[in-house]
């Protein structure tokens, strides 16, 4: 990533709050989302986050029908 910090790269995880306001979905379908194979999601906890990067790159793999 382009944010250094002490000269190594920042890592950025989004939590499941963080994607609920980016792509305006409500909780559960967020939930339904994390929770799927093909969604690079890693547990934390009691919750789920997923790498800027990852997330990045699996939304440029996904066709949007309109």
């Amino acid at each position: 990533m382009k944010n250094l910090k002490d000269g190594k790269p920042m890592l950025v995880i989004y939590t499941t709050n963080d994607v609920c306001k980016m792509f305006h979905l409500g909780k559960a379908k967020c939930l339904e989302l994390f929770r799927r194979a093909d969604f690079p999601a890693q547990k934390y906890g009691r919750g789920y986050g997923i790498e800027a990067e990852a997330l990045q790159k699996y939304m440029s793999t996904r066709h949007i029908l309109s």
